[in-house]
């Protein structure tokens, strides 16, 4: 995954404007930099570090008329030089930089590596500098499968070729200057293009200092870029047009857990659930988002015929250390894989013989160091502290464990993990429908309720650990005390606090056991004078529900509603946290990961 930019030009230019083009980029990643370009002699040359954008350095000052660029985020292989983009054919004659995932890269692999190919990274995209020596751009895109976008350069051919194959790719164009761009996002242009065209899904580029020409990579027809916007100037660009990173990455959700799905890979799944399945106990350990994530875990494992014990990483060292021996397994959660609470139980649970499974975003962490097997969720760069995206695909990523590991208890069939993921393709389409609408209905809640500052959330069942996120994200992103409960909990005690006004977020349980708790909660809630707020599918809506604010989620299957529901709760914090004038990005004493 990561970001590209590049450019050719009639007359040759610094090839360290990449780099500002590639600053615009570094919310895509920032595990290394790489910039290819062709020399006076028309070879291919790389210069590349595995270090963020604004450390990275050319050796020289360097002219050229073409060249392309990369940022990248460490979703597959280790953020090292040899993972860094661009990567190479076997001569050195080919440059690839990528975006995306590639799902089937190890069949291709391997038959390459059968063919006398040599690789020398750990990444997906390896697979097609090689696949171009033998194959035309066209039928090695054919090739492949997944959600991608990619670059190639050739050395003694002054064209570049770009790929779009569900990622997104624009081409600036600057007629003064006469210079054609090529990038991830149509922002990174500014100061160098005029105006931009989109690039249609699965359309093959090829640019040259001749024009443009593009073609649909399954028939192989002449697709027209019709699609055409101006380049405009406008601060925080590298938002790409958000005001806030969260509210960027919320939106980045559907994308996110389509990544997640496609890099959790059988093998890994299979072996992690084996672990589990032969496991004498099974704890679960995270903080914050990540532990809520994990009371998930502990819902969909015992679905699927496994009990595991959660408890704060904080906490573990001081009883649980105790009970853990050879046949133990920890599934630590971290997305950051930094978190330093998790590090420590992590190493004192290895040291008394325990078998680590870590749930990371970050395949260069000291988590995914320190574990046996780990499950990379893929979600992308995530600035906001808050954590949005990278919530949602760790509870996916637990999912299709607990998925796997009913396969081992009989729970699960091998249909029920391909329904999973083609429930999964269909709610993140439904709910990039529905974001501009639940963004508008979050924001009409957050008016009528945002001067208050005492909240609670309330569930029960699978959506009770959702309750606990919702407080939190009120907490981080709204700056506001929350408290969150299951529902029945309101009864005993919290709800004598309950004073004219106050904001009671209600999350409408899924399982029908829990309805009728949900209705006598809710009326005794709006006896004492509550304002009350009902997060709920449109199909759950009922009449004669009278004095509710409504926050219409997608509904869809059991396992998948908590994702659902996550995205409401993170964008109705968030407009909270606009309305109340909050640093959200950066919430007062808050850092992405806790270390000490």
């Amino acid at each position: 995954m990561g970001g590209i930019f590049g450019f050719i030009c009639k007359k040759q230019r610094r090839v360290s404007d990449i780099i500002q083009g590639l600053k615009r980029l570094i919310y895509r990643g920032y595990n290394g930099t790489g910039i290819m370009f062709l020399d006076a002699n028309g070879e291919l040359k790389v210069v590349k570090q595995p270090v963020k954008v604004d450390e990275f350095k050319l050796d020289q000052d360097y002219f050229a008329n073409i060249a392309v660029g990369h940022t990248r985020y460490a979703s597959r292989g280790w953020p090292t030089y040899e993972n860094t983009h661009p990567l190479l054919d076997c001569n050195s004659k080919i440059g690839v930089v990528a975006d995306g995932l590639i799902y089937d890269y190890e069949i291709i692999r391997d038959d390459l590596k059968s063919k006398g190919h040599k690789f020398v990274s750990t990444t997906d995209v390896e697979v097609i500098p090689h696949l171009l020596e033998k194959n035309s751009v066209f039928d090695t895109a054919n090739m492949l499968k997944g959600l991608f976008a990619f670059v190639a350069l050739f050395s003694k051919k002054n064209v570049i070729y770009a790929v779009q194959m569900d990622q997104p790719l624009v081409i600036g164009i600057n007629d003064k200057e006469e210079c054609y761009y090529v990038s991830s996002d149509i922002q990174s242009l500014n100061n160098f293009a005029e105006e931009a065209l989109i690039v249609p899904d699965f359309t093959l580029v090829e640019i040259s200092l001749d024009g443009i020409k593009a073609v649909n990579i399954y028939t192989g027809e002449q697709v027209e870029l019709r699609e055409k916007k101006r380049v405009k100037p406008f601060p925080g660009g590298e938002k790409a047009g958000f005001p806030h990173y969260m509210l960027k990455e919320i939106y980045e959700v559907p994308d996110a857990l389509i990544s997640t799905s496609l890099s959790l890979m059988d093998k890994y799944l299979r072996l992690s659930s084996m672990i589990l399945y032969g496991a004498k106990n099974i704890y679960i350990i995270g903080n914050g988002t990540s532990l809520h994530a994990g009371m998930l875990a502990s819902y969909y494992l015992l679905q699927n015929g496994l009990n595991a014990n959660v408890i704060s990483a904080a906490e573990f060292p001081y009883y649980a250390l105790n009970n853990v021996t050879t046949g133990t397994v920890i599934v630590a959660i971290s997305q950051s894989g930094e978190t330093s609470d998790v590090i420590r139980s992590v190493k004192l649970a290895k040291q008394r013989g325990a078998v680590i499974v870590g749930v990371t975003n970050y395949v260069g962490s000291r988590l995914a160091l320190e574990s046996n097997v780990y499950l990379p969720i893929a979600a992308g760069p995530e600035m906001a502290v808050p954590a949005t995206k990278t919530f949602t695909s760790t509870i996916l990523a637990l999912l299709e464990l607990s998925y796997y590991v009913g396969l081992n208890t009989n729970k699960r069939t091998q249909s029920d993990i391909s329904s999973l993921n083609e429930n999964v393709k269909a709610l993140s389409k439904s709910l990039k429908e529905i974001m501009p609408r639940l963004e508008k209905s979050a924001e009409e809640i957050a008016e009528k309720i945002y001067t208050w500052g005492d909240f609670y959330v309330a569930s029960s069942g699978i959506m009770y650990p959702l309750a606990l996120e919702g407080a939190l994200k009120l907490k981080e992103a709204s700056g506001v005390h929350a408290e969150g409960f299951q529902m029945g909990e309101l009864m005993h005690g919290p709800l004598t606090l309950a004073t004219k006004g106050l904001p009671i977020i209600f999350i409408r349980p899924v399982e029908d056991e829990a309805q009728e708790l949900y209705y006598k909660v809710l009326e005794n809630s709006k006896q004492k004078g509550a304002n009350l707020i009902a997060i709920e599918s449109y199909d759950d809506r009922q009449k004669g529900e009278e004095g509710l604010l409504r926050l219409s989620v997608i509904k869809t299957v059991k396992d998948l509603m908590p994702i659902s529901v996550a995205v409401a709760l993170q964008m109705l914090a968030y407009k909270i946290g606009v309305k109340r004038n909050m640093p959200i990005d950066t919430p007062p004493a808050l850092v992405k990961a806790v270390i000490y």
